[in-house]
């Protein structure tokens, strides 16, 4: 650990795949791709997020019914088998730095960063909101459905059919406009608005 933060290189070294948990209590996961990006099109673009959320409870340990929000500034750079995610916050700080290949996923975490943002969670809700449909279907196939339609991707769990997220996006470019992610189970949403940058 530096001053800068937490450096996790290559946490699923002993794993055969790159999975991370979504749910403890249910354990529904979320295995990354071994290929972070199979595209020839390279993606350069920037994004606003604001993250709600409610926490259990309060600094006195009463139940809380107070929501939480937070927004950041993400910039992505995906190339053909890597993909790289800087998280700044509102005041210009580095909090995240995510550095996703076929080989290594290493993270780096300020130490100021609250325990609220998972730098994997942050990954995952990625991955769930702009990969291809079929690259998300075999990514959460041991636990989860998903279900593709104009504008909205729903997935649920095989177990009970409940609804895990509601994540709406634009039709046209996943990646230019506004998507959210509605997290049912675990109580938070996501508002993203993303832009495209040229090349």
């Amino acid at each position: 650990m530096d001053s800068s933060g937490l450096s996790v290189s290559n946490p699923f070294a002993t794993s055969p795949s790159q999975k991370i948990v979504l749910d403890p209590v249910s354990g529904n996961s979320i295995t990354l791709p071994r290929n972070p990006w199979n595209d020839d099109q390279t993606l350069e673009a920037t994004q606003q997020v604001t993250a709600e959320w409610q926490p259990a409870h309060t600094n006195n340990g009463a139940p809380n019914t107070d929501r939480t929000s937070a927004t950041f500034l993400a910039r992505i750079s995906a190339h053909k088998g890597t993909v790289k995610i800087v998280v700044i916050d509102d005041l210009g700080r580095r909090a995240l730095t995510i550095d996703w290949t076929r080989d290594a996923l290493t993270i780096v975490k300020a130490d100021w960063v609250p325990d609220a943002l998972d730098p994997t969670r942050l990954l995952a809700d990625m991955v769930m909101t702009y990969w291809p449909a079929d690259v998300v279907r075999d990514a959460v196939k041991d636990g989860m459905v998903v279900e593709d339609t104009m504008g909205q991707r729903t997935l649920r769990t095989k177990k009970d059919g409940f609804v895990f997220a509601v994540i709406e996006r634009p039709i046209r470019d996943p990646w230019q406009g506004v998507a959210t992610v509605r997290n049912q189970k675990l109580g938070y949403g996501l508002t993203i608005k993303s832009q495209r940058l040229e090349n």
